[in-house]
C-alpha cells in the first residue's frame, strides 16, 4: 500500500469518532472497559496513518500544481489526538497542534527537550525504559502517566516504534488518551488557568502586596523573608531566599506549603548550604533569570544531607530562580528560587516577569539596610 489508507472523508470519520469517544467518558463507569477498548482501536488507527504517510514519497511539486494531500506533517499536525514524535530516549522531535494545547508548550520550545522531564517524577523512568524498548523493536505499549496541571488524571501513553527518516534509526511515536472517568473542571491544586488579563491583574495585586510589606517595615532579613512567602502564596509551593555574594551566601529563609506531604522537607532546605543548590548557584553567578518548564536534573536543587535529590523530594515539576540584582545591574545580592511540585502548572514568562520585579524590589531595600551579607540573620 504506496499512500495514507484512507481519503479527506476517512480523516474526518476518525476526528468524528474521536469526539464521540470523548462525549462517552459522561457514560456509566460499567461501560468504560469498552470505551477504553475503542479508544486504543482509534489510536492504532491513527498511528497505521502517520506510519504509511512517512512512508510515501512525496510527490514532486511542479508550477501550478497542489502539494500532496496527505504528507507526513499534514496528517501529524491535523491528528485529532495528542501525539508526540521522539527518539529512543524521550527527546521530543516533534509534537502536534493537540499535543501542544494539552501540555501548554510551544513547539519550539519543546523540540530537542526530554518528554519524560513533562511527567509527573514518578513517572519519567518508566516512560523512558518503555520508549527505549519501543525504540529497540520490542514491541508496542501502553502505560499511564501524569501531566502537571492535568484536571482529569492519568493519561495512557501508547508508545510505538516507527522507522525514523534519514538513516536515524527508529523513533518512538507516543499518543496521549485521557483515562476514562468522570470528568471534573478546572485545574487541580490551588492556582487555576485564569486568562492573561485576569492573571495580569492577580499578579498586580500580589507586586502591590510585596511591594507594602517592604516599605512597611524596617529593612531587615526577616522582611525579606517575609516577602518570598508572599510570593510563595501566590507562585509556587516552595519559595527559597538566599543573600549574600555569590561565594558567600546564606539562606535566608524557606517557605513551603501549610502542610507538606514531606514534613522534614522544610528542614532540609533551610539546612541547605546554598553553594549546594545548582539553580541558585547559577542565577547569583549569572544574574540572569532561570525559567525550567522541562527539566529531568534531579540536581537542580542539590541534595539532602542523605543524599536524597530534593527535587525528588519535593515533587518538583517547574523551577523559577530570579537574582536579587542591585540598582547598579550588576552587582547581585542573592537569589529568590521559586518550586511547584505536584499539579502545579509550569511557570509562565508573565509570572516570571513579576517575580523578577518583585526581587529587584527586594534587592533595593537589601543593600540600603545593609540585608546583604553572610552575618545577614
Amino acid at each position: 500500500m504506496n499512500g495514507p489508507p484512507e481519503g479527506e472523508s476517512g480523516f474526518q470519520a476518525l476526528v468524528a469518532r474521536a469526539r464521540e469517544l470523548r462525549a462517552a467518558r459522561d457514560h456509566p463507569p460499567a461501560e468504560y472497559p469498552v470505551l477504553l477498548d475503542a479508544a486504543l482501536a482509534e489510536l492504532d488507527h491513527a498511528i497505521e496513518a502517520l506510519r504509511l504517510a512517512e512512508d510515501s514519497p512525496e510527490q514532486p511539486r511542479t508550477p501550478g500544481a497542489k502539494a500532496a494531500p496527505y504528507p507526513f506533517k499534514a496528517i501529524f499536525d491535523h491528528l485529532p489526538w495528542p501525539v508526540i514524535l521522539t527518539d529512543g530516549q524521550t527527546v521530543v522531535r516533534r509534537l502536534n497542534r493537540a499535543a501542544a494545547e494539552l501540555t501548554g508548550l510551544h513547539p519550539g520550545y519543546a523540540a530537542g527537550r526530554p518528554l519524560a522531564a513533562l511527567l509527573r517524577p514518578a513517572d519519567r523512568a518508566a516512560l523512558r525504559a518503555h520508549a527505549a524498548a519501543a525504540a529497540g523493536g520490542e514491541g508496542d505499549r501502553s502505560l499511564p502517566v501524569r501531566l502537571p496541571g492535568l484536571p482529569d488524571g492519568p493519561l495512557y501513553a501508547t508508545l510505538t516504534g516507527i522507522d525514523a527518516p534519514e538513516g536515524r534509526g527508529r523513533d518512538v511515536l507516543v499518543v496521549l488518551a485521557p483515562a476514562p472517568g468522570p470528568r471534573t473542571t478546572g485545574r487541580t491544586g490551588d492556582r487555576a488557568a485564569p486568562s492573561a488579563v485576569v492573571r495580569q491583574a492577580e499578579l498586580t495585586g500580589l507586586l502591590d502586596r510585596t511591594a507594602r510589606a517592604l516599605l512597611d517595615r524596617e529593612p531587615s532579613a526577616a522582611a525579606l523573608g517575609s516577602v518570598a512567602g508572599l510570593l510563595r502564596d501566590g507562585l509556587a509551593d516552595w519559595a527559597l531566599l538566599d543573600l549574600g555574594a555569590p561565594d558567600e551566601p546564606v539562606r535566608i529563609a524557606v517557605h513551603g506549603p501549610p502542610a507538606p506531604d514531606d514534613a522534614g522537607l522544610e528542614k532540609a532546605f533551610l539546612q541547605q548550604d546554598p553553594r549546594a543548590c545548582p539553580v541558585a548557584v547559577e542565577v547569583m553567578a549569572s544574574g540572569a533569570v532561570v525559567v525550567e518548564q522541562l527539566t529531568d536534573d534531579l540536581d537542580r536543587l542539590g541534595a539532602d544531607e542523605d543524599g536524597a535529590p530534593l527535587m525528588v523530594r519535593a515533587d518538583a515539576t517547574a523551577l523559577l530562580s530570579v537574582p536579587l540584582t542591585a540598582p547598579d545591574g550588576t552587582t547581585v545580592l542573592g537569589a529568590l528560587t521559586l518550586v511547584r511540585g505536584g499539579a502545579g502548572p509550569p511557570f509562565s514568562l508573565l509570572e516570571a516577569g513579576a517575580a523578577e520585579i518583585a526581587a529587584g524590589h527586594m534587592a533595593v531595600v537589601a543593600r540600603r539596610g545593609g540585608v546583604c551579607g553572610p552575618g545577614a540573620r
